[in-house]
């Protein structure tokens, strides 16, 4: 076999790069893409040692006279050769539409019939028998009998179950999902053909409906065949990979069941909630629900509930229907088995947690926890310190997530790193862009809600709905931590599995939170707060003010067009409020911020810049301890915070911090911090969250505010009491 020309080589890699992956797309061991990203790079890397060795052999060959038609036949090979690759890359352009994610959903406006479903069997290597309506679906371990006769019913048997009672199901849950999922491509295809008009509603087109439910039930059925090649080689003990789902649900809630009942979102805010078998033939969590989307779950729940080993205020059969029908704002996991070949290899820490479970092992598969269902930007979007908690709870070995950004952003590559054991080599963060003397990387929050571009301040308006307190105009600074979109995680037990994704609940109550408001990048930050003289202007100056305006001006009673909050995401803990906060001094009880460090160094001077240190410092907490002007010796801790990726990986709670003025005369600033997660004792109440204000500011009615979806209104109400 001739090996490929140097060109076909090039053109190989130009092709892959264009077709496999977005330029958008992360590229750290957490995604999906990863081993595709790293394969082309490998693939690049490879082609241009050919290419140099090429080059470097054509320098040295001794032409003489035959320089010229030597050159001419290299041209019309190169001419040949560049015909034959485009007509190759057209056809896998097309062929990549038919295989794999990039597979089109084409309208599908045939109706129902038990021959589809023998059909999708016989493709997946199962045995098929059909009787009327009734399908048999049969591998080498697992039996599905299917009657879509009328109501969908579904029983699932297995082969080397000889404890099996023949007349129930070996997995009665399992028979629900696909019933399930049968009835609902049923019900679609019926509406495409036009054969019923009055079976439910669908917000596409039922015959792309009709065709994706139906590529659904074939991944489900592919997923189970992989499960029957796994059960099959271990005979009757086999049977343990279709029940791994119940059996790690019941393990779960047999620690954190509630004893009493417990409204969902408070149950949310401490576990997640485990969910056998609603979007896969698998184990899937509920790990964060919106406020509205609670509300929501209410105001649709029938009046009779029927009891729940969980003992949760909402049924689990109607919060299921939910969370595939109606509910958009929540954030769903997914424990299933993927092939080793489509995760990054990894040091996994080994399960020593008296009463842990560990998951099921097999040399060709590996158990992921999958973040890309039902949500806009497949996978949900981490600060970095929360990335670094889940390398450290997955990995043995430390990872640098310090350097590590997206494949748009890759400035340089000088290092691939040891990618067998997912080590991130040295991509470096998005390019650096300018404003005034403030440098601005990529941040998370840049990444959620501003992706194309960032900026260095956001701005968002919110009105209170019964007008009790002028809008609150709040200023939010994007904090200099980088971001990335997390997809997959590689786990191996129980306990992996609730650390990480108790880390992913922090933050998506950040996420939720800043997603209530539209923000929108300033495009001018003002550097100076004086106003032009009359004489500046060219005008006369103004009439004196009416006696009416001042004396409501010196009664406090003055309502303003706006109050201005500054909001900041600290990404380290902060020390309590213990005393109140003096814009005059020099001391601020409550902070302790750590922005990122600059050259290396902790200290104060290569922190800030020469230059940053003379501009407006506007951050919550920073600003109003600083007064005037800025003494380095502030009595603060400026210092670095430990690396987390070394020893023990903690991470502070998710916390936003929000100061504004007080009603007029009192010419102060409160600051209120809202905290989300454990890890403060006994103040964090039942919902899960923790606020705390500056003295004199009553809190008590603020966690369950914040509970509500009303974070952005507590300056508003705090004002309103003044």
């Amino acid at each position: 076999m001739s090996h490929p020309s140097l060109l076909t080589a090039v053109h190989d890699v130009l092709a892959q790069s264009a077709l496999a992956v977005r330029a958008a797309e992360p590229a750290h061991p957490l995604s999906t893409e990863y081993n595709t990203v790293i394969a082309q790079l490998g693939a690049v890397i490879n082609t241009t040692h050919r290419l140099n060795h090429a080059l470097n052999q054509l320098n040295d060959l001794p032409l003489g006279e035959n320089a010229t038609k030597f050159v001419a036949l290299l041209k019309e090979h190169t001419t040949l050769t560049s015909s034959i690759n485009q007509s190759a890359t057209a056809s896998a352009s097309l062929s990549a539409l038919l295989r794999g994610d990039n597979r089109a959903v084409y309208p599908d406006t045939s109706p129902p019939h038990p021959a589809k479903i023998a059909e999708w069997g016989r493709n997946l290597g199962m045995e098929v028998f059909v009787d009327g309506s009734t399908i048999v679906l049969a591998g080498k371990v697992l039996v599905l009998d299917i009657d879509i006769n009328d109501l969908v019913a579904v029983k699932t048997s297995f082969a080397n179950n000889t404890n099996g009672n023949g007349n129930s199901s070996a997995a009665p849950e399992l028979d629900t999902f696909l019933a399930r999922e049968v009835t609902r491509w049923i019900n679609a295809a019926r509406r495409a053909a036009g054969m019923d008009t009055t079976v439910g509603h669908s917000r596409e087109d039922p015959a792309i409906e009709a065709a994706r439910r139906s590529c659904a039930i074939q991944e489900h059925l592919q997923y189970l065949m992989m499960l029957d090649g796994l059960a099959a080689s271990e005979n009757e003990k086999g049977l343990r990979w279709f029940m791994e789902p119940t059996v790690v649900s019941d393990h779960i809630r047999k620690q954190v069941a509630p004893p009493q009942t417990q409204a969902l979102d408070n149950f949310l805010a401490r576990h997640a909630l485990p969910l056998p078998f609603l979007v896969t033939p698998s184990l899937s969590f509920l790990v964060w629900l919106s406020p509205r989307g609670y509300l929501q779950l209410l105001r649709s729940s029938p009046s009779f509930k029927q009891s729940s080993m969980w003992n949760i205020d909402i049924p689990i059969a109607h919060l299921k229907t939910s969370l595939l029908d109606t509910l958009e704002d929540v954030t769903i996991a997914t424990l299933r088995l993927v092939p080793c070949a489509d995760v990054a290899k990894s040091k996994m820490n080994s399960s020593d947690v008296p009463g842990d479970h560990t998951l099921l092992t097999a040399p060709s598969q590996m158990w992921v926890l999958d973040f890309t269902t039902k949500l806009s930007q497949n996978g949900v979007v981490m600060c970095q310190n929360r990335m670094r908690v889940i390398q450290g709870i997955v990995e043995s070995r430390p990872i640098d997530l310090i350097s590590m950004g997206s494949m748009s952003g890759m400035g340089s590559m000088s290092s691939m790193g040891n990618m067998g054991n997912m080590n991130f080599g040295d991509f470096s963060v998005p390019s650096s862009q300018t404003n005034g003397s403030r440098v601005i990387g990529k941040s998370w929050v840049d990444l959620l809600i501003n992706k194309d571009s960032s900026a260095e301040y956001y701005t968002a308006t919110y009105r209170s709905p019964n007008d009790i307190h002028p809008p609150l105009h709040l200023r939010l600074l994007a904090p200099q931590e980088p971001g990335f979109l997390l997809q997959r995680v590689p786990v191996r037990s129980v306990k992996q599995v609730s650390r990480v994704l108790e880390v992913v609940r922090e933050q998506c109550w950040l996420n939720e939170s800043l997603g209530i408001l539209q923000w929108s990048p300033e495009t001018q930050v003002l550097k100076s707060t004086q106003r032009p003289s009359n004489a500046e202007q060219g005008s006369q100056p103004e009439d004196a003010a009416s006696i009416t305006l001042l004396a409501s001006v010196l009664a406090g009673t003055v309502v303003p067009q706006s109050i201005p909050v500054n909001v900041y995401l600290p990404s380290s803990a902060l020390t309590a409020l213990s005393q109140p906060v003096d814009p005059f001094t020099s001391q601020h009880s409550g902070l302790s911020m750590v922005p990122p460090a600059s050259s290396g160094s902790s200290s104060g001077a290569s922190l800030f810049g020469p230059g940053d240190l003379e501009m407006d410092m506007d951050i919550p907490g920073l600003s109003m301890s600083m007064g005037g002007s800025v003494d380095m010796d502030l009595g603060m801790d400026l210092s670095t915070p430990a690396d987390p990726t070394h020893g023990s990986e903690i991470c502070p709670p998710p916390m936003i911090v929000l100061t504004s003025p007080k009603p007029v005369p009192r010419n102060e600033l409160v600051e209120i911090r809202v905290t989300s997660g454990q890890g403060h004792g006994s103040v964090v109440g039942e919902n899960g969250v923790w606020v705390e204000a500056s003295p004199g500011v009553e809190t008590g009615y603020m966690p369950e505010v914040v509970r509500r979806g009303g974070v952005w209104s507590l300056p508003g109400r705090v004002w309103n009491k003044g």
